[in-house]
């Protein structure tokens, strides 16, 4: 079957190669895959180099959104496919594609399901899924867009949407989920304090973490998923709970930096007085 409209895939890589094969086996069907990686220490780029020879070494410029910018430019097409090297595409997306591709789309992108793994099962509730990704579309389109964290792409064009998912395999264990959670509060909270001047409210801290808990384990029914679903849930306000003490810190520590010899000699003072 042919493709009237072709298609690049764009993969951003960092020391991958546990999981970097399966994704380019995923989309070993694709016109174009151009990979951007970011000085991998280990056998990424040696794994990459069997499926294609577009491979270039993009540093990390601060954000995913700017590095997916700076990645798009590599391309030989305006459609563009992108992907993280822990992504696969299944064959029911792929084959959606494909049919879709039979002939110009008149979309400018499209939403695509992503199907999380966590420890051992997928997650299918918790507002986890359908989680739709807008990282089909064309380049000229748009642009990527976005905080420390998250990203978008952003486009006035019309939006499609498929039904066959990614599989995500961003956490294969409850210690890597909660570390990443705990990564992102202190990315967030220093972008928050230090960019948008936002100081830290007592009101956030304890009820912004119920509130998140309350919305994804029971009104977006993640009590589904079991356990695992009530680990995702208590996470997910742990990490408004951490983002918001942070903030606090940050602030405290700017206020009172440099005053650890005054703590200390008045301790020290206090016990040879005694």
């Amino acid at each position: 079957m042919t493709r009237h409209t072709k298609i690049s895939a764009v993969v951003i890589t960092f020391n991958e190669e546990m999981k970097i094969e399966r994704c380019l086996q995923g989309i070993d069907w694709i016109d174009e895959i151009v990979v951007a990686d970011s000085n991998s220490t280990d056998r990424t780029v040696e794994i990459c180099q069997r499926y294609t020879d577009k491979i270039y070494q993009v540093p990390w410029p601060g954000s995913t959104a700017k590095k997916r910018q700076i990645s798009d430019q590599y391309t030989s097409y305006d459609w563009i496919l992108a992907l993280d090297a822990d992504e696969v595409v299944t064959k029911e997306l792929r084959d959606e594609i494909v049919t879709s591709f039979e002939k110009v789309p008149e979309e400018a992108a499209f939403g695509i399901p992503r199907l999380e793994y966590l420890s051992g099962r997928f997650i299918t509730a918790g507002g986890w899924y359908p989680q739709y990704k807008y990282i089909l579309y064309r380049k000229s389109m748009g642009l990527w867009e976005g905080g420390p964290v998250h990203l978008k792409f952003a486009t006035t064009g019309k939006i499609g949407f498929f039904k066959g998912p990614i599989l995500h395999d961003g956490s294969p264990n409850f210690k890597i989920f909660m570390d990443k959670f705990n990564q992102s509060s202190s990315v967030e909270a220093i972008h928050d304090a230090v960019e948008c001047g936002r100081g830290f409210s007592l009101w956030r801290a304890i009820f912004k973490p119920l509130e998140r808990f309350f919305s994804r384990f029971v009104l977006r029914r993640g009590y589904q998923d079991g356990i695992h679903g009530f680990f995702m849930a208590a996470v997910i306000g742990l990490n408004y709970f951490l983002r918001e003490m942070k903030i606090y810190e940050f602030h405290y520590l700017k206020k009172h930096h440099g005053k650890w010899d005054e703590v200390y000699k008045s301790i020290t003072v206090h016990k040879n007085g005694d």
